[in-house]
């Protein structure tokens, strides 16, 4: 990452109303938190990927279920409004494209539309609640 996107990271995120950014690269990793002491810069090594074996799972998984993960960071939310009900409840079936949440990042609300036909099996996501990139929102099973 050359100087001048660490500089444009640092000024769009002084800007905003995040309050924690990391970063990670190959190389190294940068976290920017606000409302902390002022410390002086250290850079964090980035960690060594280790390998991980996953427990078996509690149930068996169902065929053609897939995990829709979230694509950027943000604040979810399962409803278009507050009063309103939400775009997708567990047993729903809904066809591709069809919006299933909105996620709020960088006061921009930025709607989460499903790729294919599916049904909902779970929500994991809490309502109002941050999520990460990457991190698992819905179960659905295929159509």
């Amino acid at each position: 990452m050359e100087n001048l996107d660490l500089a444009t990271i640092l000024n769009t995120f002084e800007q905003s109303s995040l309050s924690e950014l990391e970063i990670s690269c190959t190389a190294y990793t940068v976290k920017m938190k606000r409302g902390g002491s002022a410390a002086g810069f250290q850079p964090i090594p980035a960690q060594q990927e280790q390998a991980v074996t996953e427990a078996p799972p509690k149930q068996p998984k169902t065929d053609n279920v897939v995990v829709i993960k979230s694509p950027i960071v943000g604040t979810f939310y399962q409803t278009p409004s507050p009063d309103s009900p939400p775009y997708v409840e567990v047993g729903d079936t809904v066809e591709k494209g069809k919006v299933i949440c909105t996620i709020e990042a960088m006061k921009m609300m930025n709607q989460l539309e499903t790729d294919f036909p599916c049904e909902i099996v779970s929500v994991l996501a809490p309502q109002g609640e941050l999520v990460e990139f990457g991190q698992p929102l819905f179960e659905v099973r295929r159509k």
